[in-house]
């Protein structure tokens, strides 16, 4: 996986180029934005890049929006699944709200987008999500200091001390 850039990486996914090129013209002064037409695009994409965020058409032809949801959330190799959001001009209901959030959405816009709306939802995400990605590296990177404290220790034939029924 390829790590964020100075710019949150967003993927586009929608079947309809028009979309997509609205979209993009929309994020691209402030987020890197890669432009999908299918799930299976999707999918492909997203095994040699990380995404912030999501933008995920709920209808498209072969594999869906809640499809490709499902997909990216049990085919993830990192410890946070990219934040998704989805777009959908039908169905714009209880059980369609339901499906998307079963499949893993974080959130739903509603055709036609307020572009500012998406400018403003797409940020707060990815910054939800780089914050996350920072503590995600501050933690291994402490977990890292302790294991070589606890080696050095074990070399000088010290050991830890720990309250009773605390785990090692």
């Amino acid at each position: 996986m390829t790590p964020q850039s100075s710019k949150p990486r967003v993927l586009v996914v929608d079947d309809t180029a028009a979309n997509r090129l609205a979209f993009e013209a929309i994020l691209e002064a402030d987020f890197h934005v890669t432009l999908a037409a299918s799930g299976s695009k999707a999918l492909e994409v997203c095994r040699t890049q990380e995404f912030a965020v999501i933008v995920l058409d709920v209808r498209m032809p072969g594999m869906d929006g809640f499809e490709t949801a499902r997909a990216l959330r049990g085919d993830n190799g990192t410890s946070m699944p990219p934040i998704i959001i989805f777009t959908t001009a039908f169905d714009q209901n209880v059980a369609q709200l339901t499906q998307g959030f079963a499949a893993g959405a974080t959130d739903f816009l509603f055709s036609p987008v307020e572009p500012d709306l998406l400018k403003l939802k797409v940020a707060t995400y990815a910054r939800i999500y780089l914050q996350f990605a920072a503590l995600q590296f501050e933690v291994r990177r402490l977990s890292g200091a302790l294991a070589e404290a606890r080696e050095e220790m074990a070399r000088h034939g010290l050991t830890e001390s720990r309250p009773p029924g605390s785990p090692p």
